[in-house]
């Protein structure tokens, strides 16, 4: 199956959830499944109920059954509704995530088969706005995962999700990742996603966030960084980081390349000329983009439409920037 990018996907889910169609997201562990789903929730302004399928046995998927007295004196069983789901009743819109599905039993997934095409099971209902999104690994992940009966498949409009570095990157400006971490990686963006199977820590999109919050709490040697860069991204990346951050440390003062834009000197380096690309992204706004601009112009070509697309990622308002019109209609040929 072709690979679909996170902000192709967004609108693919968006157009799903207005047809009324559920959508399932393959894609190996990492890359980002949940969090495509938990930005769709935003976007609708949706409840989010997490189902994790792989903790259901396919009596769960009905519900728990107890015994209800009847008016005439009589027994019946009745099925409990399971706390996973939401109230039938809810008037607003619901976006139901199937986390981990082919990690289900096959029997499970066959369980979930009404509830996936009907948005019923037995006598519940969901609520009349529910948007159904699933997710999970396939098996050239190894992830333990299950072949998901032929019927299942059919219920969904399946895609597979890919990394993206344009994408991270533009998520990264607004998360508060640092910006050594976003620079690296455009320096080297193959290892954004590079999942070695024979490693038990590889780099994804999810360990470099988890880095991203541990640096702050890194001890002062170099082992005690590289170690904890190891622990999340494996060897060979961390030390490629490390290295990374250290060569860093010779790059120009941001804040003086934004107030005299014209008297700093570009740095000559690669590595730098990312960082610094990515630094002055992070300070974009309305008052500083000026400024930015005309240092970022001074640099080659690419590292200027790093600097463009990832302002514009911080603060879409730039696009009616006047020093953002002017660089377009300078670099008609270049697509940001």
């Amino acid at each position: 199956m072709r690979t679909i990018r996170a902000s192709q996907l967004d609108n693919e889910l968006m157009a799903n959830a207005k047809a009324d169609i559920p959508s399932m997201i393959w894609g190996p562990p990492g890359v980002g499944k949940s969090q495509v789903t938990y930005s769709i929730a935003r976007q609708l302004n949706a409840k989010l109920y997490e189902l994790r399928a792989n903790l259901f046995d396919p009596v769960d998927i009905r519900g728990g059954l107890k015994v209800v007295e009847q008016e005439d004196g009589t027994y019946r069983t009745r099925y409990g509704i399971p706390e996973d789901y939401p109230d039938s009743n809810y008037q607003g819109t619901v976006v139901l995530a199937i986390e981990e599905l082919p990690n289900a039993s096959k029997a499970t997934m066959n369980g979930l088969l009404q509830l996936i095409l009907d948005k019923q099971i037995g006598s519940y209902k969901l609520p009349p706005n529910t948007v159904i999104v699933a997710n999970g690994n396939r098996s050239v992940d190894r992830a333990a995962v299950n072949e998901m009966p032929t019927p299942v498949k059919n219920r969904f409009a399946h895609y597979t999700l890919e990394a993206n570095i344009d994408d991270w990157c533009a998520w990264a400006v607004n998360a508060g990742i640092d910006p050594a971490i976003t620079a690296f990686l455009r320096y080297r963006p193959k290892l954004l996603h590079d999942m070695d199977v024979s490693q038990a820590a590889f780099p994804t999109p999810r360990s470099w966030e988890m880095l991203n919050r541990k640096l702050p709490f890194f001890g002062g040697t170099h082992d005690e960084e590289f170690y904890g860069c190891a622990s999340l991204i494996g060897d060979g990346p961390a030390g490629e980081f490390v290295a990374f951050k250290k060569m860093i440390n010779d790059m120009p003062d941001i804040d003086k390349c934004i107030n005299a834009p014209s008297s700093v000197t570009v740095p000559s380096d690669t590595s730098i000329c990312f960082a610094v690309a990515g630094a002055l992204a992070a300070r974009a706004d309305q008052t500083t983009f000026k400024a930015i601009m005309q240092f970022a112009r001074r640099m080659p070509a690419e590292y200027q439409v790093i600097v463009v697309r990832d302002s514009l990622a911080k603060d879409k308002t730039l696009l009616q920037h006047a020093s953002f019109t002017q660089w377009t209609a300078d670099n008609a040929n270049v697509l940001v």
